[in-house]
């Protein structure tokens, strides 16, 4: 018997944005927003808060070629400090190495 891969054919890697902000649950707020206004798939979400409310956010979405635009989007929400590529080993955060959607 074949073992079937999780990942469909044809779907697109895994990618993990890391945002810094200095009001982390008011960036979460403003990036599932822009998310959604741009039809973007969301995997998953995690929020890491720091010293006086500021924080760290790992952002989980499928790699469909949007990625720079995306970047550059979340970048210039309000209270958002930093937009950067993260590592893929960062996928294991959120359980999806396993399913087949690490790069």
């Amino acid at each position: 018997m074949q073992k079937r891969s999780a990942q469909p054919s044809g779907a697109a890697a895994g990618a993990v944005l890391e945002l810094f902000a200095t009001d982390a649950m008011d960036a979460v707020r403003h990036v599932a927003a822009c998310l959604a206004r741009r039809s973007h798939a969301l995997l998953g979400l995690l929020c890491l808060p720091g010293a006086d409310g500021e924080g760290r956010l790992l952002v989980a979405l499928p790699d469909d070629g949007r990625i720079p635009r995306l970047l550059l989007e979340l970048g210039s929400l309000p209270g958002v400090r930093e937009v950067r590529r993260g590592a893929g080993d960062c996928l294991g955060c959120f359980g999806l190495a396993a399913a087949g959607l690490a790069a």
